[in-house]
């Protein structure tokens, strides 16, 4: 059972694994058991990956009221200072 002090890895922790994954299979630095072995925990944290994507992506949505006095989720925008910069 983990305990509950245990750090977390980060999304970009767990990208840089994937990744690490992913370069040790193409080059052939592993025997076939631990290339089924990383393919299981690649797979795992590729889905840990997604439901923190998910997660900051319902913390990005906002409702906002319609002209028809509707409730719409609609994506929050960025402050006009962001969005020049990001050109």
């Amino acid at each position: 059972m983990p305990q509950c002090d245990e750090k977390q890895p980060t999304f970009e922790e767990m990208v840089a694994q994937v990744e690490a994954i992913v370069s040790a299979v193409e080059e052939g630095k592993i025997g076939l058991q631990e290339m089924i072995d990383q393919y299981e925990k690649g797979t795992q944290l590729l889905q840990r990956c997604r439901d923190m994507l998910a997660d900051a992506e319902a913390k990005v949505l906002q409702l906002q009221l319609t002209d028809d006095n509707r409730l719409a989720r609609t994506p929050m925008e960025m402050p006009k200072e962001e969005k020049n910069n990001s050109k």
